[in-house]
């Protein structure tokens, strides 16, 4: 049997010795935490390493972990994986909908640089009247700051989407950025109700100008921390 936390320590050799782009475990050990084999996706830059090339090493490499379990590496290049996604690949759309993100290349930077990207589109998106556009794109700036400030104080990457819990956990990491109360339950108001199917973007019903505006005052006030 293979656990998540061993496919961690896998992935830490992977990273020392291959330097990828990012490290995925999909299957039974994503789904459940442990699996009698290790599905594992590693996403290379092609421009450094051929995918070929590093799936052969990888063998040899980790000859002492498949000594005890099997493990299944499925090395992709970067831009192949592009492709394939832009074309529709059912095999990766399941990867990055069920598997567990071990290990992400710059993954603070890129998490803070998505955060103020959301924010400028939330501000795009209520200059141009589009309120709920912009409530979704705020709320989605603060998920991913408190996400980029938690995986530089080690956390591992969960799929969260709940402000509460998520400034939860920047306490408990003691990286908390002290967003006022009701500023979380109007954020996670926003999130829960996202889909056409609810009654509206917040539960009394479609966003307005105000409350767009409350949105990126909150998104502000988190991201420029």
């Amino acid at each position: 049997m293979v656990t998540l936390e061993e496919a961690k320590t896998v992935s830490k050799e992977i990273v020392r010795r291959f330097q990828p782009v990012s490290i995925t475990v999909f299957g039974s050990v994503a789904r459940t935490g442990s699996g009698n084999d290790l599905d594992i996706m590693v996403v290379v830059d092609e421009t450094r390493s051929a995918p070929g090339e590093v799936s052969n090493a990888l063998q040899s490499h980790l000859s002492h972990w498949y000594r005890r379990f099997p493990i299944e590496p499925f090395v992709v290049g970067q831009a192949a994986a592009r492709r394939h996604l832009k074309k529709g690949s059912p095999f990766l759309d399941t990867i990055l909908d069920e598997g567990v993100l071990i290990y992400m290349q710059n993954a603070i930077e890129e998490w803070n640089n998505n955060a103020a990207e959301d924010l400028a589109m939330a501000r795009y998106l209520y200059n141009g009247d589009y309120f709920r556009g912009a409530c979704y794109h705020a709320q989605q700036a603060v998920e991913k700051t408190l996400k980029a400030r938690l995986l530089s104080k080690g956390w591992q990457l969960e799929k969260i989407h709940n402000i509460r819990r998520l400034n939860a956990l920047c306490e408990e990491y003691q990286c908390t950025l002290n967003i006022p109360d009701e500023d979380i339950s109007f954020l996670d108001s926003i999130y829960r109700s996202r889909y056409p199917a609810e009654t509206g973007l917040l539960p009394q019903g479609e966003p307005e100008k105000d409350d767009a505006l409350h949105a990126i005052l909150c998104a502000e006030n988190v991201v420029g921390k």
